[in-house]
Order: C-alpha cells, then sequence, then structure tokens
C-alpha cells in the first residue's frame, strides 16, 4: 500500500497541502485562498487528495497560524510553522544563511548557521510580524484596492514601473495616505505598484529584522513570493545580492506545507495511527458546524428600544459650529493650532477663555497651505464684521508642532497628549481617564487631580482611527458621517474584531460575501474601532480600570457609533465634548495664554506676514541604514 505523508498549512488567508510519498517527492499538492473559512478549506482539499490519490495510508500533520485548535480538535499532530520551514530549507538548500517567507497576513525571517561541531544546519534566529499584516500578501491587496486593479495584475503593472515613490509599508491606511495624493498627482499605477513593492522590502527589512543583516544565500518563500517575482527582485536590488544569492524553490507557496510532511518522519516517527478519510471528514464537519455556532449573536445591538435611542440622541447632540463677534472693535486672542496626522485645526480664544471662532479640515497633505487659507478666510470674514484681530499669544501642538512653530514663529509648543489633557481638565476638572481617537492615532491618559498619571499611544498602526472608518466607508460606498446611521439600523451587528486595517479588510469582504448587510458591517466596524483601543492598545482588562469621569473626544468621536459603542463596551456613560474635534487646538491656545500672562509678548508673525510667507521644500534620503528613509526639510 501506497504511503503519503501529508502537510497542510493553514495560514492566515491561504490553505496549502502538500502529500509527500516515501521517497521525499511531492505527490500532490494545492493551494486555495480560504475566505476565512479555514475548516472547510481543509475539508475540501482533503476531499480532492483523498479522490485523486485514494487507497493510501495517509498520515496527517498540520502547521500555520490557524491550525492548533483544529490540530487539537482532531487529535492530530501539530508543528510550529518556522520548524516546518526550517525542516524545508535543510532538506532543499545546504547553503542558505536567510529565509523570507511571505505570507497573506505573515511574515517571517530565519537566519540560519553552520553548527561548527556537527556540521549541521541550524536555525540562529528569526523574526516575526504580531498584530501587524504590513509588508505582506494582504497589504499587497490592499494596495491594488486601491490603485484599483485586480491584485493579479500588480506584477504586471511593476515590472514596466520605473520610478520609486515613498510609501509606507507598516500600515495600510498610512500606505493609502501617501498613495491617494500621488494619485492625484498623475503618478501612474505602474510607478505605484513598484512603490509598493519596494515599500514591503522596506517594512521587512527594517522593520521586521529589527537591525539584524540578512546576508546571502537567501531563500524567498510564500504566496507573494510566488507570484509576485518582480517583488523578489526588489529584495536583491535593495539587498545588493549577487544572482547566486537568490534561491527561489520551485514552489515557494507549499514550502511550509512540505516540510510539515517532511516532519512527520523527524519529529512523529512513531506518533499515530493513519487518519480513516470517512472519520477525518465527518470530524471536520463537526468542527465547522461548531464554529459557525459560535459566531452567532455575538455583538450586541446598539439600543434595545427606541425609547434608549432617544435619550441618547439627546444627549449627545452636538451644537453648530459657533462663531461669537464681541462688541468692540479690535478683539485681543489666543491661537491654538493643532497639525494633526490628517487634519489641521484651528481655535481662536478669548481672554475669559471661551472660544470665539474655530476651523476643522483634511489637511490634504500640505498642512502649512491649509493654515494660510484658513487665516485668510479667518481674517476676512473678522475684517467683514467690522473686527480686527489682535493675537496676543499663540500655541501649536500635534503632527506639525515643531513645523508651525519655525513657520509663524509661535513662542508656545506643547507636545498633544499635553494639550489634549489640559482641554479636556478645562471642561471636567475631575477627569480620571481621557481616550482621543484622531485620523491617525490615539492617545489614552490617565489623571489624577488634573495630573497625568500615564499614556498610551498607537504605534506602527492606524487600526481603529479616523482614517480607519473613512477606508471602510468607501469601500461600502457610503459617506464616511453615514456610518453611525447605517450602524443605528443594524439588526444583527457583524463581529469584525479588532485587529489591523489588512487584517479587517478580509474581514469585511468575507462578511459580506456571507450576506451581512452595510448596516451590519458598519455597526460591526464601530465596535472594532473601540476594541482595539481598549483590548489592543490600551490593553485594558476591566472598564473600571479607567474611573469614573471619562472624557472622549478626537474627531473620530464625532460618529455616533463609535461613541455609543464606547458606552456599550465600557458600560459607563462617557462625556464627550462639543468641541471633541478641535480639543488640541483648544488646550494649545490654553497654554499659550498662561504662558503669555508670564511673558506678557508674542513672537508669532502678524497674519499678514504669515500669508506673504514664502518658503521651498527640498527631499533627501537619510544615509542611516539600509531603509534610506526620505527626509523633507522646508526653508522659510
Amino acid at each position: 500500500m501506497k504511503r503519503l505523508q501529508i502537510g497542510i498549512d493553514i495560514g492566515s488567508t491561504t490553505t496549502k497541502i502538500a502529500a509527500v510519498g516515501e521517497d521525499g517527492s511531492i505527490a500532490y499538492s494545492d493551494y486555495q485562498r480560504h475566505g476565512a473559512k479555514q475548516i472547510r478549506s481543509v475539508r475540501r482539499l482533503l476531499k480532492q487528495l483523498f479522490s485523486q490519490l485514494p487507497g493510501a495510508e495517509y498520515r496527517l500533520v498540520l502547521t500555520g497560524s490557524g491550525a492548533k485548535a483544529l490540530a487539537d480538535r482532531l487529535h492530530l499532530p501539530y508543528v510550529q510553522e518556522v520548524v516546518a520551514n526550517s525542516i524545508a530549507i535543510r532538506r532543499l538548500y545546504q547553503d542558505v544563511r536567510t529565509a523570507i517567507e511571505l505570507g497573506g497576513q505573515d511574515a517571517k525571517v530565519l537566519f540560519f548557521r553552520r553548527d561548527e561541531k556537527s556540521g549541521s544546519l541550524d536555525v540562529a534566529d528569526m523574526r516575526m510580524n504580531g498584530s501587524c499584516a504590513g509588508g505582506t500578501g494582504a497589504f499587497l491587496d490592499e494596495v491594488a484596492s486601491i490603485l484599483r486593479v485586480p491584485v493579479e495584475e500588480m506584477n504586471g503593472l511593476a515590472e514596466q514601473g520605473d520610478q520609486v515613490y515613498d510609501i509606507s509599508g507598516r500600515c495600510g491606511v498610512y500606505a493609502k495616505t501617501d498613495i491617494q495624493p500621488l494619485l492625484n498627482q498623475g503618478v501612474s499605477r505602474e510607478n505605484l505598484a513598484l512603490s509598493a513593492y519596494h515599500a514591503v522590502a522596506k517594512q521587512t527589512i527594517g522593520g521586521l529584522a529589527q537591525g539584524l543583516t540578512m546576508s546571502g544565500p537567501i531563500i524567498f518563500e510564500g504566496g507573494p513570493m510566488t507570484f509576485h517575482p518582480r517583488l523578489i527582485q526588489v529584495f536583491a536590488e535593495r539587498l545588493e545580492l549577487k544572482p547566486e544569492e537568490i534561491l527561489i524553490p520551485e514552489r515557494p507557496e507549499i514550502m511550509v506545507a512540505y516540510g510539515a510532511a517532511l516532519s512527520l518522519g523527524e519529529l512523529f516517527e512513531a506518533d499515530g495511527e493513519p487518519a480513516d478519510p470517512a472519520r477525518l471528514s465527518e470530524e471536520l464537519k463537526k468542527a465547522e458546524e461548531e464554529v459557525q455556532n459560535q459566531n452567532v449573536g455575538m455583538t450586541p445591538v446598539f439600543f434595545s428600544s427606541a425609547e434608549e435611542k432617544h435619550r441618547f440622541e439627546e444627549r449627545s447632540r452636538l451644537p453648530e459650529q459657533r462663531i461669537s463677534f464681541p462688541e468692540q472693535e479690535r478683539v485681543p486672542v489666543y491661537l491654538g493650532i493643532d497639525s494633526g496626522s490628517t487634519t489641521t485645526k484651528f481655535v481662536l480664544m478669548d481672554e475669559k477663555e471661551n472660544i470665539l471662532d474655530s476651523f476643522y479640515a483634511s489637511n490634504a497633505g500640505e498642512p502649512l497651505e491649509i493654515a494660510r487659507k484658513a487665516l485668510l478666510e479667518l481674517k476676512k470674514r473678522w475684517e467683514g464684521a467690522g473686527k480686527t484681530l489682535e493675537i496676543l499669544a499663540a500655541g501649536s501642538t500635534g503632527y506639525g508642532e515643531l513645523l508651525f512653530q519655525k513657520a509663524f514663529s509661535v513662542e508656545t509648543h506643547v507636545v498633544e497628549t499635553v494639550a489634549h489633557a489640559r482641554a479636556a481638565a478645562k471642561y471636567v476638572p475631575d477627569i480620571t481617564f481621557l481616550l482621543d481617537i484622531g485620523g491617525q492615532d490615539m492617545k489614552a491618559i490617565w489623571l489624577d487631580h488634573g495630573v497625568i498619571t500615564n499614556i498610551v499611544v498607537n504605534e506602527a498602526c492606524s487600526s481603529g482611527c479616523g482614517s480607519f472608518l473613512e477606508n471602510f466607508a468607501a469601500s461600502l460606498h457610503i459617506p464616511a458621517k453615514q456610518i453611525a446611521e447605517a450602524a443605528f439600523a443594524s439588526r444583527h451587528p457583524a463581529k469584525l474584531g479588532s485587529r489591523c486595517t489588512v487584517f479587517m479588510n478580509s474581514k469585511v469582504k468575507q462578511a459580506q460575501k456571507e450576506g451581512a448587510s452595510v448596516a451590519d458591517i458598519s455597526a460591526g466596524l464601530a465596535y472594532s474601532v473601540i476594541k482595539n483601543a481598549l483590548y489592543k492598545v490600551i490593553k485594558v482588562s476591566d472598564a473600571s480600570e479607567l474611573g469614573k469621569h471619562i472624557v472622549v473626544q478626537g474627531g473620530t468621536f464625532y460618529n455616533n457609533a463609535v461613541l455609543r459603542s464606547f458606552e456599550k463596551i465600557a458600560n459607563c456613560q462617557a462625556i464627550r465634548p462639543d468641541i471633541a474635534g478641535i480639543m488640541g487646538a483648544f488646550g494649545a491656545a490654553l497654554i499659550a495664554r498662561e504662558r503669555y500672562d508670564a511673558q506678557k509678548s508674542t513672537s508669532m508673525l502678524p497674519i499678514q506676514k504669515i500669508l506673504d510667507l514664502s518658503y521651498r521644500t527640498v527631499m533627501t534620503r537619510c544615509q542611516g541604514c539600509l531603509n534610506h528613509c526620505v527626509l523633507t526639510i522646508n526653508q522659510f
């Protein structure tokens, strides 16, 4: 009877199978996207195997990020994917020094060395991605979606590219922020596809390897390396590899499944009985039904009754934008500027700390130009009312804190966490916790009697921020402002999790395939924003850790579905200031006033000089490491 060792690699987006004969050759293999239905994909692949190679003695082993629980459920051996990969590499390549494996949502780099005593090839070190799918196959899927081309056409486009632009490879949201202005400027899709490949390579070399040197020969594995061969060339260019240092397996996409099959002989030789195809198929069917039943009714609706919804809408109603013109002709004011990741905000505040005027708009990648136009409109508006503004002092905060400090000679610049906390404490003096969610960043601040006691911010991931919602709103073909209206109509909110944007994109697509409505997906997205904040960024285990007086702010909290999600998950009634989106600018103005009281002078340029300001921007590349990041130098 023919004996087959079968390795099944259940990855984040695909399932791979490799059946190896007694001579070590591959008798059967397949590679399929599972669309988040991992167990069903295993059933399908095994059914095809059993029909094509009937009557054999089958021994199975599972590997991959989605395999451990299923292996336990089926009483099958499990081998960790790095171990499986290393077994396959040692079988096929004895001179390899580094292995780069990119999957659908996973990325790994293995570093090999030769044992001086035994002469065996061993794994000396390794790096894996965690909760971020930047620089993986799903990231390339996301870029293809932004470029509005099938992902199968990405390689052909990249082959025709001849210029590389700097695109973030660490986050799908950041990548879209980089790509969209380039598209608007007329940059070709060919060059953007090539630039995306460079972003993946840069993320792997600089972000994933974390300083360890990738030396050749290097083996390139995984689906993205199979279907995007130009990506391998990009890696070779950036790592300056010679042709003989580039190793490409015959089937890069099934290397881990192949290694798992080989592990049955190396690691599990005396374990287990041959599999019974009929029993295995029945067990897989039961396991699939159990998973489906677990996902039913997991996410609660926002309101239990129309009365509860009405009460929420009444207390969360926001006033119209307010502009207050004082009686006097000459009006002394303090200006607060918050230059955020995606928006620019202004606040004009009088000496009694009342807000007289404000501005909030997308910065469109040009915060200085947006700010100058806003100041011009502000000047015209007040002059039209017969008023002359006298800016006594100004403060800047946010991403562009120092940019505006240098450009406008602003005397006060303050880190954004302090500005936001100062503004929140003005609204709620006994505040215990502040959550601010902006366009691409998030801040959680704990306070005790106005003193900051702890700060947690998101790092290289903008999942659960404003841009996250805007991107998904666009994919659902509804304005971002209508997410809340749609979400409140949901009767069965989708369970989408709280992982990175690239992972979420797969979840949303799967939910759509399963018939989820726009309302249900919108509700699921709102819940995901808060789950991401509380469980992934802040990592709280109980809402009581937030204290009794909670303030939520930032432009994302203008969305009532996000506000309601926070209240449902944290089981509290949060305070959202009526100026939630401009609290950073308000805090900067408050601090500028405090410092002006001590100095009685300002260095800020008059508005007319700001309007006449000339500057030039030059680009250069840092030579400090292999990433060669682009530096933007502004000369005023």
